[in-house]
Parts: structure tokens; sequence; C-alpha cells
């Protein structure tokens, strides 16, 4: 569902979305964001998705909440991505994804095979997490292809590695970077730009390049991962 977000106090962790699908409010806790956006501060009047379950008690509530991005699966075509099965039934279901708004359709025949998946268990449960290509099928439809199942990984276990993402936000000199190899934001300063991309717009979406090192530069932060050396693959201006 699409919505805004009505209420939300960061030190308790917990807020209010309303929508015009619904009426009144529906509450979310901070722990139920979408894993890739824990870190995103979230603003009172921004727009965006969720799905609803209920809770312990039954009471209907916002998860695997996430902000509008303005990119929808057909932006993303042959690239692949991590996200959350929605839900499934016996052959098909819904996917959703940090990477773009709306969902996206899953057909079982499009699922790789999972040895270690026990008879009669379900092929994909709602808020497993999958990784997955987006392509075209027969109808000229934005489809998953090529789906898996896999544990996500954290920015601490690609420490050394170089990868590649994309800009979640930046304002002034800093801001996050995402990527599909792992869960959850990864702060950059403009200082971690190569030479060459100093004067690039870091605009929401750039595909950039960096290595994850810890924060040696920031006293108190040593624990803290960042991106270095920094490149811009597109989006440059």
């Amino acid at each position: 569902l699409a919505g805004v977000v009505s209420k939300y106090t960061a030190s308790n962790g917990w807020g209010y979305v309303k929508s015009h699908m619904f009426e009144g409010e529906l509450f979310f806790r901070s722990d139920r964001i979408m894993p890739e956006f824990q870190a995103h501060p979230i603003l009172e009047g921004e727009a965006v998705e969720f799905d609803v379950q209920p809770d312990d008690n039954g009471r209907a509530h916002a998860v695997c909440m996430k902000p509008v991005l303005g990119r929808k699966p057909y932006d993303c075509l042959g690239q692949r991505h991590r996200g959350y099965v929605r839900r499934f039934a016996e052959r098909w279901g819904f996917l959703n994804a940090a990477a773009f708004d709306g969902d996206l359709f899953v057909h079982r025949d499009n699922l790789l095979p999972m040895p270690d998946q026990m008879n009669g268990e379900p092929m994909l449960r709602s808020g497993q997490a999958v990784e997955f290509d987006v392509a075209l099928d027969d109808r000229g439809r934005a489809v998953a292809k090529q789906i898996t199942t896999r544990a996500l990984l954290r920015p601490n276990d690609w420490i050394s590695h170089r990868l590649r993402g994309y800009i979640r936000s930046f304002q002034g000199a800093w801001g996050f970077i995402n990527a599909d190899r792992f869960a959850g934001d990864l702060f950059v300063h403009r200082d971690s730009l190569l030479g060459h991309c100093q004067s690039a717009q870091m605009a929401v979406g750039t595909v950039v390049e960096f290595d994850i090192e810890r924060d040696h530069h920031r006293k108190g932060a040593k624990n803290r991962l960042v991106a270095r050396n920094v490149a811009v693959v597109s989006g440059e201006q």
C-alpha cells in the first residue's frame, strides 16, 4: 500500500501512517522498516510504501515500510536486486524491494533449485529475503527471474572489498549508499570521492563504486563503516 507518515517519534521508535486506501491511521515500529532503510531519517509527511500484517494481538500494523523512490521495476530491467516476499501462493506471488516502488510478480518456475528445502515446505514465505533478476516475461511484463534465497549480509561482511551501489540520500557534504550486496545504509562523505569525481552531483540513484573500510578519521567512530575511494559510475553532471 501507499501512504504518508502522519506521526513519528524517533526516540520511541514508533509512528503512524495513513492512506487513502483505509480510514484512520496504522501503527508501525522502526524495527519493521525495510532493512535497507533502517538508518533512513523518517519524516512526518513523507510518502512511503508498506504492507499490512496483524501483530501478536491480531491488530493490523505496517511492516516492510520504505520511502517512495519514484523508480519502477521497468527502470531496473537487467539488474539483480535483493527483495522480500510480500505474498506467495502455490505457484505465484509478489516481491517488494528497496530498489524500486510497487510489487514485482514472481512465478515458481523462475525459482532456482533449493537443495535444502524440506518436502512439503512452502517454496517462499511472506517476509523471506530473496535475490532476483528483473527481466521481461513473454508478455512484456517486468518479473523476477533467477530467484534465490540467501541470508542478508551486512557492510562489515564486505570490509576491504570493492562494491557497486547507489546513492540513497545526500545532503551537503555527506549521505548514504545502498547496495544489493548488503542490508542497511553505508555512510559516505564527499571527501571520500576520488579526485575526478569531486565535482559530481550526488543525486539520489547515482550509481557508484566504493571500498568499505572502518572509519579511522573520526575520533570515537572506530567501529563505524564508511565508503572510501568512491567513483561515480553514472549520474555525473
